[in-house]
């Protein structure tokens, strides 16, 4: 028993309420905080102070004695206890509170309502929160509920060297809203961590080798361990104590149920998930962890589980985390005997987030949207971008593509609350567009029983997908596309859009350029807006045509012509094709088709590399880029000063007269024509080469036709010229000297026919 100085003077007099004591230490940067923090409790609460000097330096004593004289000096003797009881053998209150000189209240309103209530006289024990910061900037911590305010009694006093505590407590606790800054644990550097760590293990370890049975002492080293990252050190002395408990009897058996708790925290920190569910499995249902070490292993089960893709499993372990969570919200006085250093962060922010992600994750793919919407509320959506877990935002994203129509709110519920923070929307948008690019739809098959679209059969798998997104609030081209898709296809998705709306959305989306055209394509963009009522050529007029030219430009320069078939069809029946935006598309695509030929031909593919189509590409983009030449210079500059046009438009000109000269078969000529095509298009040079190939080509052949021609000619010539014998022979010689004429009319130059004709005409007939 400690004999307290004023306890009987207390006790007749009952003049002070509540003894505020400190350990002293050299902390000059926060011992002011700690002491103004507790300056209301001293002016409302009938209080007193009692410092104790454990060693501070001058500078500290002399701030210390700015806020009182009741300090004791105490030799520092590696024994938390000892310099805790300094102070309380000086306590004359009726109340003892105690703290750090490196942590402060955030507000005592509680505490003093507590004691001018009159409230503290039903307690024994008043719990309040420290909150350990382990960076130095405040952006990580963890809370702790701790018992530091506690009714004074003749044989109450601090027990244990390091991690010190009350030898008993003196009556049912009190949960009060207070807590205090702790930056004890904020190291700025590793050696600082470890050189504190090694001086907590060194008592700890003094303590175990007295009392080897305590398991109190057992879960504080372990937690010094993982304060390390020493992971493995951790689970050996807790597998060990486990393994202790079942062989013989324990001291502070209630912190046994923490260390199968750490067990399994240890197996998950070190990825070992086949052992966290091997024993994670077994512990839950042990008699000896209470039932919030069993909501710790179900949560952390619930996350093995989903990296096993187990999902099933996964989601019964989430419910039993959070039907435990939902007891502890209800009632957390009912859980201030399970909290201990491993159990008592199992349902704050930073734990509980990543455990109900993977409930979310597993409740999205076995088609629980409902439930997932409830748990991600619970999720703390306020942390830093890279802490969060991206998986499960992509579940969110790519589930709610296939998700049936019922669920889609609660996923636009959450995408919405994702989309609420600046810094993920891009993630956010890029994720889902990914999810839309990789369904491969089979467009032969209509989704289901939902065939909503009209009789052309056009509901595909991507417009499921595309449309899903409808909800989504965000001004992005491609949420734009999702509304438009839905308005058109997916009545049922509630969106409503009108023609003058459908045509100011699809040039939004137009405007994205290549980006958006591999989209516009999956969900039928053209056919969407004239479901609505729109025009595609409307669409495209209300683009600057400069504008118009430089995205043709970048389109083609991705997509060949054969991807911009299903466009070129589309736009087939949108606006005026005689339009100056219409004939510049069509230019494009014949240039592009002619390309494509000319790649095809080069690369010897039999299925395409047509020279004939090649040339309908040509003439295409000639015929167009005429016409558009047309609708800008005057009909004299174009016939008379063609040298002053622009040079895809004299290419144009030029192309046409190749075309001319190919199809009059003057291929010398359109030999020339090409080189001259090659100097003001040099973008063509590959057609060219590959046209230029080809009329090479035709003049060999045309030769060798020639040729052939020629010496059947001259056969035919040597079996008529043998007729022509056989007549005069046989007399007939007016008759032979008719088709020797008609001979020498076609081979004037023939020296035998000539002689033949005046031997014929100097014989008398």
């Amino acid at each position: 028993m400690i004999h307290r100085k004023g306890w009987c003077l207390f006790l007749m007099s009952n003049r002070v309420l509540l003894t505020i004591s400190v350990l002293i230490s050299n902390r000059p940067d926060t011992v002011r905080k700690c002491l103004d923090s507790i300056r209301p409790l001293l002016a409302r609460v009938s209080s007193e102070l009692i410092l104790v000097d454990t060693g501070c330096g001058e500078q500290v004593r002399g701030i210390i004695e700015e806020y009182t004289d009741n300090i004791v000096d105490f030799k520092w003797c590696r024994d938390f206890a000892k310099a805790r009881n300094a102070g309380l053998e000086r306590a004359g209150g009726e109340w003892f509170l105690y703290l750090d000189d490196d942590e402060w209240f955030e507000d005592v309103t509680d505490i003093i309502r507590f004691f001018r209530s009159g409230e503290y006289r039903i307690y024994g024990v008043g719990l309040y929160t420290v909150r350990d910061y382990v960076r130095t900037d405040g952006s990580q911590y963890s809370d702790s509920l701790v018992a530091r305010l506690i009714r004074l009694e003749p044989d109450i006093k601090f027990i244990y060297r390091i991690h010190e505590s009350f030898n008993r407590a003196p009556g049912k606790a009190k949960r009060l809203n207070a807590f205090v800054h702790h930056y004890g644990y904020a190291f700025q550097t590793r050696a600082e961590a470890r050189e504190h760590a090694a001086r907590n293990i060194g008592l700890l370890q003094e303590e175990l080798a007295e009392h080897p049975c305590n398991m109190r002492h057992t879960l504080q080293l372990a937690q010094e361990y993982n304060v390390l990252g020493e992971i493995d050190k951790s689970l050996e002395l807790s597998l060990e104590a486990i393994d202790r408990a079942e062989r013989e009897a324990v001291e502070e058996e209630y912190c046994l149920s923490s260390l199968y708790g750490n067990v399994i925290n240890g197996y998950m920190a070190t990825y070992q998930y086949d052992e966290a569910i091997s024993k994670g499995e077994v512990y839950i249902k042990s008699s000896r962890t209470d039932r919030m070490v069993k909501a710790l292993i179900a949560g952390r089960l619930a996350m093995a589980f989903v990296d096993k893709e187990a999902y099933d499993k996964a989601l019964d372990y989430g419910k039993a985390y959070w039907a435990t969570y939902q007891m502890y919200q209800k009632n957390r006085d009912a859980f201030m005997g399970f909290e201990t250093p491993v159990t008592q962060s199992c349902f704050n922010r930073q734990k509980r987030t990543p455990i109900l992600g993977s409930g979310v994750r597993a409740a999205v793919r076995c088609g629980k949207a409902e439930l997932a919407w409830e748990w991600f509320q619970a999720m703390d959506w306020e942390l830093e971008k890279y802490s969060l877990d991206f998986g499960v935002i992509r579940d969110i994203l790519k589930y709610m593509a296939e998700a049936d129509p019922r669920d889609l709110p609660y996923y636009d519920k959450m995408s919405n609350v994702l989309l609420e923070r600046p810094d993920l929307e891009s993630t956010v948008l890029e994720t889902i567009m990914e999810c839309c690019s990789s369904r491969e739809a089979d467009n032969s098959e209509i989704c289901g029983s939902e065939k909503e679209c009209d009789s052309s059969g056009i509901e595909e798998k991507q417009i499921r997908a595309i449309s899903a997104y409808a909800g989504l609030k965000a001004d992005h081209w491609f949420v734009k596309l999702s509304r438009l898709t839905a308005a058109a296809f997916r009545p049922r998705r509630g969106i409503c859009c009108n023609a003058e709306e459908a045509e100011a959305m699809a040039l939004e989306i137009w405007e994205a350029g290549e980006e958006s055209m591999e989209y516009m394509k999956a969900c039928h963009m053209p056919e969407a807006v004239r479901l609505l009522g729109g025009d595609m050529g409307h669409v495209l007029e209300m683009l600057p045509f400069s504008r118009w030219e430089r995205q043709l430009g970048e389109y083609f320069g991705r997509y060949t012509w054969r991807d911009t078939v299903w466009l070129a069809e589309a736009l087939e029946a949108a606006g005026e094709q005689d339009s100056m935006h219409m004939l510049a598309w069509r230019a494009a695509c014949g240039i592009s088709r002619a390309s494509a030929e000319a790649a095809a031909m080069e690369r010897g593919e039999e299925r395409y590399g047509s020279a004939e189509d090649m040339m309908r590409g040509l003439e295409e983009y000639a015929l167009c880029r005429m016409a558009l030449c047309g609708k800008i210079y005057r009909e004299e500059v174009i016939q008379s000063m063609q040298d002053v046009l622009p040079e895809e438009y004299r290419g144009a000109f030029a192309i046409r007269d190749l075309l001319e000269k190919t199809e009059t078969k003057a291929y010398a000529e359109a030999v020339e024509a090409v080189r001259e095509i090659k100097n003001l298009l040099p973008g063509l040079a590959n057609i060219m080469k590959h046209y230029l190939i080809w009329l090479e080509e035709q003049l060999k052949r045309q030769k060798r036709e020639s040729v052939q021609a020629a010496g059947e000619f001259q056969v035919l010539a040597g079996q008529i010229k043998a007729k022509v014998y056989a007549l005069a022979e046989a007399g007939q010689y007016q008759a032979a000297l008719g088709v020797a004429e008609q001979l020498h009319a076609l081979l004037p130059e023939d020296e035998e026919i000539n002689q033949l004709r005046n031997k014929l005409m100097q014989t008398n007939f």
